[in-house]
């Protein structure tokens, strides 16, 4: 497995990915406002493994914590507030902070600094290991939902699949959440082939999804995002699964800026389009996606590639970070515990009743 993040003696390990695929660097931080700074600028990326950053970021800042317990509360209260001001659409770092709170809420009163700060490393070590557990149940779930889905063309030969931007081993502690499918799906013979599209303006699935597809030996091509379209004319693309960084009560789900437009194609073109994500980056509490924040980023991601410009420095951009897919274009939301088919309000719903 390729380990994007660890947490060890008090130190936090990442694979800053602003530098794959062409040079692996792990970088050491002990200080809270570094994993912060990692998180912000995409060194840290992909909506479960930020969840999973989050916590020990959480843990780097109690590390540092110098005062008496009397004082703690303030301190703690503005620490959460620094580490979910880092990304504001992914709803899985919230999920991990809300986690940290939940265990400070229950021990704070009757429990030593020292005993407070162990039980709440013990969770963060848990949001992690229950990322890396989830994503071999949704990729199993996957797998039984395309054998389902696409029986007829499974009978004649293996399939082709769409995926965008980054769902893997870098993005999710685990083997992934739509790319953990399709590892699954290609270890039990059923894919052909991958395509997987360049995701601008950071490239994370011509730099980090074809990395991680070349280190395992699974067949790919990569395609520029425009060009989804006419591959499903062709009948180059059976289906598409990709990942999400928060699913509202009705399946509208917000994802790396070009998702929507692979799902019109893919829904003109008759060819079923899933999104592979844990429970946690359910948000029930919202009812659609337009309530769903989407980041906009520096404008120079798009103006320059690598630090070489491309484009005026005076180029007016507009430069979304997320767009938001419709629940009618989606075929099934796959998650730890099922893949929900149809009805989303009532099916993500009995998610959370379960």
């Amino acid at each position: 497995m390729i380990d994007a993040i660890s947490f060890s003696n008090g130190t936090f390990r990442y694979l800053d990915q602003r530098y794959l695929p062409l040079q692996e660097l792990h970088v050491e931080t002990r200080d809270y406002r570094e994993a912060i700074e990692a998180i912000k600028t995409l060194a840290v990326r992909g909506a479960p493994l930020i969840g999973a950053s989050a916590g020990y970021t959480v843990v780097l800042g109690l590390n540092a914590y110098q005062g008496d317990k009397a004082d703690f509360p303030t301190y703690f209260d503005k620490l959460i507030a620094e580490v979910n001001a880092s990304r504001p659409t992914a709803v899985n770092l919230f999920f991990a902070t809300r986690k940290m709170q939940g265990v400070y809420d229950a021990n704070f009163e009757a429990d030593s600094l020292e005993t407070l700060f162990a039980k709440m490393t013990d969770e963060a070590h848990r949001i992690y290991t229950d990322e890396v557990d989830n994503c071999d149940r949704i990729a199993r779930h996957g797998v039984e939902q395309l054998k389902q889905d696409l029986a007829a063309v499974l009978k004649t030969r293996k399939l082709n699949v769409l995926t965008h931007c980054n769902t893997g081993t870098l993005a999710c502690c685990g083997i992934g959440t739509a790319l953990g499918v399709i590892r699954l799906a290609w270890q039990e013979g059923l894919i052909e082939r991958v395509i997987s599209s360049e995701s601008r303006p950071l490239l994370q699935g011509l730099r980090l999804t074809a990395w991680e597809l070349e280190h395992d030996g699974i067949p790919f091509a990569s395609i520029s995002d425009s060009s989804s379209a006419i591959l499903m004319q062709r009948g180059m693309i059976d289906f598409a699964v990709v990942g999400a960084d928060r699913i509202t009560a009705n399946g509208d789900t917000a994802n790396k800026i070009g998702t929507y437009a692979h799902a019109i194609s893919a829904n003109h073109h008759g060819i079923p389009f899933y999104i592979a994500a844990p429970v946690s980056t359910i948000d029930i509490t919202m009812s659609e996606g337009s309530q769903i924040p989407i980041e906009e980023r520096n404008a120079d991601e798009l103006r320059t590639i690598f630090g070489t410009q491309v484009a005026t420095p005076t180029t007016p951009v507009v430069n979304f970070a997320f767009d938001v897919t419709p629940g009618t274009l989606i075929r099934g939301i796959i998650t730890e515990r099922k893949a929900v088919v149809g009805n989303y309000v009532k099916g993500l719903g009995e998610l959370f009743a379960d």
